[in-house]
């Protein structure tokens, strides 16, 4: 089963070029049994999404880059209107959808939720469940989830309050402001778990 993964726009330096990027954290982290039956698919910006919807089982919105709301650059642009398709997509079909830190910020976006800029969220910090376990996980964002839209509901939050991880209340769609894929990403994974889950049952 292919789950599809937005990556990071970036312009080399060196000599002009834009690159779409995944770090090789994304291929150890499906090495790993917790997404055994499932290989990642890069998404290109370059094509258009619906070619690539029958191929898919799922979807992550993966990290990197600004939302364009604080960054009005083209690369943010491109990738903000790219991922915007996805989102109504995946609404449309009930596709598992799964936002990681930008990922998580712009599902959040989509839905009228509030985003600020935050201290202390970069490194390792603790946030608490909603089943009051606590746990460590890694964090690389300047820009933090304040408040939910009316449509998401809150499934951790940092000690600062703001929010951590939330799903959708009807459809299949969760964000996780943490990087699953680096280190410290899976000390909980009872999201994540909740969320493969979820795609398995469709197939």
């Amino acid at each position: 089963m292919f789950i599809g993964i937005t990556q990071r726009l970036i312009c080399n330096q060196s000599y002009f070029e834009e690159r779409e990027t995944l770090a090789l954290d994304w291929g150890r982290l499906f090495n790993l049994e917790i997404f055994s039956g499932f290989l990642p698919l890069p998404l290109s910006y370059e094509i258009d999404f619906s070619m690539y919807e029958k191929h898919l089982s799922a979807v992550i919105l993966s990290g990197g880059n600004d939302l364009s709301i604080y960054d009005h650059g083209a690369l943010s642009c491109k990738r903000d209107d790219y991922e915007k398709k996805i989102i109504k997509y995946c609404l449309k079909t009930n596709t598992p959808l799964l936002g990681i830190c930008r990922g998580a910020q712009m599902i959040a976006h989509y839905f009228d939720s509030s985003l600020n800029s935050c201290i202390n969220h970069i490194g390792n910090h603790e946030i608490l469940l909603n089943d009051d376990a606590n746990c460590v996980v890694n964090s690389f964002h300047n820009y933090a989830i304040t408040a939910l839209g009316k449509d998401l509901i809150s499934l951790a939050k940092a000690n600062d309050k703001s929010i951590e991880a939330f799903k959708h209340k009807d459809k299949n769609i969760y964000g996780i402001m943490w990087h699953i894929e680096r280190e410290n990403g899976l000390e909980n994974v009872n999201i994540l778990k909740e969320w493969l889950n979820l795609i398995k049952e469709k197939q």
